[in-house]
């Protein structure tokens, strides 16, 4: 059996090529993807901000009796 090695590097060199050039292109997309925070930690940040809202104006000091 013959092989033909520089065709076989040939094939190799593109392949690889290829499969490098489709993880850049996936890491890209990803890269390029907005995170948006998760539901949790929104769900927080609106309820700090509710009760900072809440208080605004208000004085925190306990009422005379």
């Amino acid at each position: 059996m013959d092989f033909n090695f520089g065709a076989l590097e040939m094939l190799v060199t593109e392949r690889l090529t290829d499969a490098r050039q489709a993880a850049h292109r996936a890491r890209l997309a990803t890269l390029a993807r907005s995170r948006r925070p998760a539901l949790r930690v929104r769900v927080g940040e609106t309820l700090i901000a509710l009760g900072e809202w809440l208080r605004r104006g208000v004085v925190l000091a306990p009422q005379p009796s």
